[in-house]
C-alpha cells in the first residue's frame, strides 16, 4: 500500500463541491481510495491509499476529479501523526468494506470551531440551544484525549416542531471541526438502518425517527430498542438523535440509555418576537419587508410552529411575486393562516379500527354502555385485568379505554400512567411504599397501568414487590373512585399473582381476556405496517406470508408473541428488501429469507423452514 496527502487549490477548482463528491465516490474502489481530510479556504486536503505508486495514469485520474493540478506528498515515517495514522486505518478497511444502512452525504467543512459557534449564535431564537452549543464546544476540549465511547453521542428533544436539519448540521461542523470525525460523512436513517449499519469509521450517524412503541404495546425495554443503544454505546461513531419530550422520559428510566445518550438539549419553540424576525430574515431574502404590526397579535404568530409559519410566510411571497404583484412588502392578509381541519375520530372508533379482538372489543362496549345507563357508581370498583400472550394489544386497548372512559364521563381525566415493577418497587425498605404512591397519586382523574404485573410477586420470601402490591391494593379501595388500575401481563402468571393475594382478587371487577391473532390477522397486522411505511407486497410475497403465519400458528407454543413477531418479520423484510431493491415493493424473495432465519424457522415445529408459497 501506498500512501500520500492530496492538496487541491481551492482557486483552481472549476467545478462543484457536489459534483467533486460524486467523482470520488466513483472513483474510490479497492485499489485507490480518497479521503477528505480538512483545509481552508485557500486548499482542501485528502488521504489518498493506493496499491500503486503514484503513476501518470493515477495522476491523470486526480486532475480529472478535480479539474486542476493537485500537489501530492508521500506520507513517510517522518510526517506521518496519530491522526493520519487513522485515517489510513479507516482508508483501508472501507476499501474491504463499505457496510452501512440509510442515506449518506459527505460533506467538507473547511469552517473552524469559532466560525461554526458563530454560525449557531447568528440563528434567531433557541436560546438553549446555543448555549448547548458553546458548551459542548468547551466539552470537546476537556475530553480531549479520553478513550472512552460515546462521549458526544447527543440526544435533540424538539418541543418547538420547528425542522431540525440545520440544528444537526452545525453539530457535524462542529465535531468536523474539532477533528472527532475521521472519515467526513453524516448517514440518515432510522432506528433499524442504524442496528443494521455494521460501519466503523467515525463518522456521524443521524437517527431520524420515532422512538415510541408498536401497535402491539411494546416497551422500550424490548430487545429491538435495548440493543440498539448498546451498538451506540460501544460504537466508533458519534450519534444524534431527535425525539419527543415523553419519549426521552421513558427511555431514560433504561440504564442504557443514559451512557448510549450523555448530552441532551431541548429545542423550545421561538417567542412571538423571535418569530417575527424569523418572517423578517424571509422576506429580506427576496427583497421584501413586512408590515409588523399586522403580525404582532395574530394568532398565526402566536400558535403556529415556526416549520409551519416558514411555509406559509415563502409561499405567500412566491404567490405575490407570480402575480406580478409590485408591492413587497408582506402582510398578515398575505398568509393563509386558517389550520388546516384535522378529522379527530372518536376513542370507540379508534377501538374498532384495531385488527382483531373481536370478543375484546364487546366486553369493552357492554361494560361503557353499562355505566352510561346506571352511572359510574352503579358498581363498585372499576379495576381490571387484562391476560393474554404478548402482543395481543393489552397496552393499545388499555390507551384507547382510558380516551374512551374520559369521553364517557367515567373518569376526570384522558390520563393512562403506564408503568411495571420498575417504576413501584424500591431498593430498600420504606423507599417501595413511597415509589408506589407517587405512582399512583400521578394516575389520578385516569388510569394507572400496570404491565407485567406479575412480576411483583416473584416467590421469594424477601421482595419489596409485595409491598408494592400491599400499597397498590390499599389505594385501589381507598381511593377506588378517583382512579382505575389495570393489571396486565400472561394468563397463567396473572392468575397465580390474583390467587396468592385475596385482597387483590376482590379488588378486580373486570378480567379481559385478549386472545391470540389467527393467521389472516397477522396477515392484516403485517399489511398494516407495510401500508404506514408505504411498502407494496407482491402478490407471490402474500401467500408465502399466508402460509407461512399458517404454520406458525399450528406450532405455537404457550407464550406466541403475536403482533411482536410481526413486527420482527417486518423490520427484517425491509432490511432485505432495501438491500435488494431501490423500490418500495416487497416479493417472496425477502419473506421466503426472512421465514428461513434460524430464530423464525423454530417456530415452525421441526426446527427448519421449507420454502412457503410459490413463485411466479
Amino acid at each position: 500500500m501506498y500512501h500520500y496527502i492530496v492538496k487541491v487549490p481551492s482557486s483552481g477548482v472549476l467545478t462543484t463541491e457536489d459534483t467533486i463528491i460524486d467523482r470520488i465516490d466513483y472513483y474510490n474502489d479497492r485499489r485507490n481510495y480518497l479521503l477528505y481530510d480538512g483545509g481552508s479556504e485557500s486548499e482542501k486536503r485528502f488521504v489518498m491509499v493506493s496499491k500503486q505508486r503514484l503513476t501518470d495514469s493515477v495522476k491523470k485520474d486526480l486532475r480529472e476529479i478535480f479539474e486542476t493540478t493537485v500537489i501530492t506528498e508521500n506520507i513517510s515515517v517522518k510526517t506521518i501523526d496519530r491522526k493520519l495514522v487513522k485515517k489510513i486505518q479507516t482508508i483501508k478497511s472501507l476499501m474491504v468494506k463499505d457496510d452501512f444502512c440509510g442515506e449518506q452525504e459527505t460533506l467538507f467543512t473547511t469552517d473552524s470551531a469559532e466560525q461554526i459557534i458563530e454560525k449557531a449564535n447568528a440563528m434567531i431564537g433557541y436560546t438553549q440551544y446555543k448555549k448547548f452549543f458553546t458548551g459542548f464546544a468547551d466539552y470537546i476540549d476537556r475530553t480531549a484525549g479520553v478513550r472512552a465511547k460515546s462521549l458526544y453521542n447527543i440526544v435533540i428533544i424538539n418541543k418547538s416542531g420547528a425542522c431540525l436539519d440545520n440544528h444537526v448540521a452545525l453539530i457535524y461542523g462542529l465535531l468536523s471541526a474539532k477533528g472527532l470525525l475521521t472519515e467526513q460523512v453524516m448517514i440518515k436513517g432510522d432506528k433499524y438502518e442504524a442496528q443494521s449499519t455494521e460501519k466503523e469509521s467515525k463518522f456521524l450517524y443521524y437517527i431520524e425517527d420515532n422512538w415510541k412503541t408498536d401497535d402491539a404495546g411494546e416497551y422500550y425495554r424490548a430487545s429491538d430498542e435495548v440493543k440498539l443503544l448498546n451498538k451506540i454505546r460501544r460504537s466508533d461513531n458519534i450519534y444524534v438523535t431527535v425525539m419527543q419530550q415523553s419519549e426521552y422520559d421513558k427511555l431514560s428510566m433504561l440504564d442504557c440509555f443514559a451512557s448510549a445518550f450523555p448530552n441532551k438539549v431541548t429545542i423550545d419553540d421561538l417567542t412571538a418576537e423571535e418569530k417575527l424576525e424569523y418572517i423578517r430574515s424571509i422576506a429580506d431574502e427576496y427583497g421584501f419587508t413586512i408590515e409588523k404590526d399586522s403580525f404582532a397579535d395574530s394568532r398565526f404568530i402566536n400558535t403556529a410552529p415556526i416549520e409551519n409559519i416558514e411555509t406559509s410566510v415563502r409561499q405567500a411571497i412566491i404567490s405575490k411575486l407570480s402575480a406580478n404583484d409590485d408591492g413587497f412588502c408582506l402582510n398578515i392578509s398575505d398568509i393563509n393562516t386558517k389550520p388546516k381541519k384535522i378529522r379527530k375520530i372518536s376513542a370507540f372508533t379508534e377501538l374498532e379500527q384495531l385488527i382483531g379482538l373481536d370478543g375484546v372489543k364487546q366486553t369493552v362496549r357492554e361494560i361503557v354502555a353499562f355505566l352510561k345507563k346506571r352511572g359510574k357508581n352503579a358498581i363498585p370498583t372499576l379495576h381490571m385485568c387484562f391476560t393474554g400472550n404478548p402482543g395481543t394489544g393489552k397496552t393499545s386497548v388499555a390507551r384507547i379505554l382510558a380516551r374512551i372512559f374520559y369521553e364517557a364521563g367515567i373518569i376526570k381525566k384522558d390520563l393512562l400512567v403506564e408503568t411495571d415493577r420498575g417504576g413501584l418497587v424500591g431498593l430498600y425498605v420504606g423507599h417501595t411504599a413511597d415509589k408506589t404512591e407517587s405512582k399512583i397519586d400521578s394516575a389520578m382523574g385516569g388510569i394507572l397501568f400496570i404491565d407485567e404485573a406479575y412480576s411483583l410477586f416473584t416467590g421469594e420470601n424477601i421482595d419489596y414487590g409485595y409491598e408494592a402490591v400491599a400499597t397498590l391494593v390499599k389505594a385501589m379501595e381507598d381511593r377506588r373512585t378517583d382512579f382505575v388500575c389495570i393489571l396486565a401481563g400472561y394468563t397463567k402468571e396473572m392468575n397465580d399473582m390474583i390467587n396468592m393475594n385475596p385482597g387483590l382478587r376482590d379488588r378486580i371487577q373486570f378480567h379481559i381476556d385478549f386472545p391470540d391473532y389467527n393467521e389472516s390477522e397477522l396477515l392484516q397486522i403485517f399489511e398494516k405496517y407495510c401500508k404506514e411505511n408505504k411498502y407494496r407486497l407482491s402478490d407471490t410475497a402474500v401467500a408465502a406470508l399466508q402460509a407461512g403465519f399458517t404454520r406458525i400458528c399450528k406450532n405455537k407454543t404457550q407464550n406466541f408473541s403475536n403482533g411482536r413477531l410481526v413486527r420482527k418479520l417486518f423490520e427484517r423484510t425491509r432490511m432485505k428488501q432495501a438491500l435488494r431493491a431501490s423500490n418500495n415493493t416487497i416479493t417472496d424473495t425477502e419473506i421466503q429469507s426472512v421465514l428461513a432465519e434460524p430464530d423464525i424457522a423454530a417456530l415452525f415445529g421441526d426446527g427448519k423452514s421449507k420454502q412457503i408459497g410459490f413463485r411466479a
